[in-house]
């Protein structure tokens, strides 16, 4: 996911610049709700034809005329940085700034929600979280997808598998097989991967949840156990590396330097690759660009390095997906559209759109979804597990996220300079992020205590934290 500064959300764009951007994006003149309505936008490609039809069910419903907007996630990020700098943020939009909570609410990014309980009750149990959701038992955000997801899996064209020897039913798990895979396709004429290895947020994504798979004991680059970073860790290499082979040998399809993720699947959804790393929302998103391909998809899991090792990534708590604007002029209506997104109705087509896999994960399978997509999210049901997090076992840290800042070169600007060839050493560089995110979170420590939050190194670490299983807290 794309960051910006958690202590200065603007970048130095002239007006003129941003007024343009907006306009391309579906953003008005004014501030939010400038025209009697409520303006809608989310990155949610797989998604963007049903909340385009939710949003004129929901006009009638709430009696004012609901603006829907598809951002593609390239842009999204920049897309609201421009609009909260001219003031004219969307009332509702989804969470992509990567910026915690407590960041959110004091810049005024973000408005309370107003959910009733019987809103509350069409939530699963745990959606809520302090820290993640909500602060200082207010709710901010709105959670719409199970934690229980990667976006790694190994998607693949079931046609072009067969025609090189290679059994759909049966998919690679291994490295090994995964590569002894795409030669047999490049045999055959045909680009054997697609990557999008312009879309640097993508990369670092799938290299944190390959590297969980690789073994890694932690999550984006945090060791459980120690509350250490620890990005050169052998598994973040291991999983870089393999890239990297594939890369060199000709395996990766030519261009992919230049590929967003928008761009890639849409090639792939062409029958250009046999085989496409790519989160759940694949199937969605190539319904959207070419339906016709999707009877042609197939999937396997997330990899691992070696044959017959039963793959494990982790999930925190369920994420604030939708957010309020702070400077909507009618948080009224805003709120009542964020909660019909807790109606089954809308849960339903949530699944039906085949992106991330809705809160409730028994909704997958009685909704209208390919049985590739019901394959994908067993797969999540049985690898991916809660991981322990210092937020939800003290939500003071939320005054520690505040304080931090990104960190650059970030890991999908490593991987995609390393595959590029503009990285020599990948174990010095992934160390000199390690060395950068302690740096930071020290600073945000120091900061946060100094400004009277109860926090302390040792909510870094979780000693009792065991791998393979979800953490519970004592």
């Amino acid at each position: 996911m794309s960051r910006i500064s958690r202590r200065s959300f603007l970048g130095a764009t002239g007006a003129l610049a941003a007024t343009t951007f907006l306009a391309a994006c579906g953003g008005g003149s004014g501030g939010s709700s400038g025209g009697g309505g409520l303006r809608w936008w989310d990155h949610y490609s797989a998604l963007q034809n049903f909340h385009k039809d939710w949003a004129e069910t929901q006009s009638q419903a709430l009696g004012v005329s609901v603006e829907y907007t598809y951002n593609d996630v390239t842009r999204a990020v920049e897309a609201l940085q421009l609009a909260n700098q001219s003031k004219q943020l969307p009332d509702v939009y989804t969470n992509i700034l990567d910026i915690p909570l407590a960041a959110l609410v004091r810049e005024g990014w973000v408005h309370e929600l107003a959910l009733s309980d019987e809103v509350k009750a069409r939530l699963p149990e745990g959606s809520l979280t302090e820290g993640i959701t909500n602060l200082d038992g207010k709710v901010y955000g709105l959670p719409l997808f199970a934690f229980r997801q990667y976006a790694a899996a190994t998607w693949f064209n079931r046609d072009i598998a067969a025609q090189a020897g290679i059994d759909p039913a049966n998919p690679p798990t291994s490295y090994d097989a995964y590569r002894d895979a795409l030669r047999r396709i490049a045999a055959t004429g045909t680009a054997p991967m697609m990557l999008a290895l312009g879309g640097k947020a993508r990369m670092g994504e799938q290299i944190n949840d390959m590297a969980c798979a690789a073994g890694f004991p932690g999550f984006e680059g945090l060791v459980f156990g120690t509350g250490e970073f620890a990005y050169h860790h052998d598994a973040y290499v291991t999983a870089i590396e393999f890239w990297k082979e594939l890369n060199d040998t000709g395996l990766i399809i030519p261009g992919a330097i230049n590929f967003t993720v928008a761009n890639a699947r849409t090639r792939w959804a062409a029958g250009s690759a046999g085989f496409f790393p790519d989160g759940p929302w694949c199937a969605g998103g190539v319904k959207a660009v070419n339906p016709d391909f999707v009877p042609t998809m197939a999937v396997g899991p997330i990899l691992t390095p070696e044959a017959g090792t039963a793959p494990v990534v982790y999930r925190g708590a369920p994420a604030s997906q939708i957010f309020v604007a702070g400077s909507t002029k009618d948080a009224e209506h805003a709120s009542a559209l964020v909660s019909s997104f807790t109606t089954p109705e809308y849960q339903a087509g949530l699944a039906a759109g085949m992106d991330q896999p809705p809160l409730n994960l028994e909704i997958v399978g009685t909704a209208d979804v390919i049985e590739p997509y019901r394959q994908v999210v067993r797969f999540f049901e049985e690898q991916v597990k809660r991981m322990p997090e210092a937020v939800v076992r003290n939500p003071q840290y939320a005054a520690v996220q505040a304080q931090q800042a990104p960190i650059s070169p970030n890991l999908g600007d490593i991987v995609q300079g390393y595959l590029g060839g503009n990285i020599p050493d990948l174990r010095a560089a992934l160390r000199q992020l390690s060395d950068a995110s302690t740096a930071d979170r020290d600073n945000a420590l120091k900061k946060a205590t100094a400004a009277g939050a109860q926090v302390s190194e040792a909510d870094f670490a979780f000693p009792n934290w065991q791998a393979g299983t979800d953490y519970a807290y004592a």
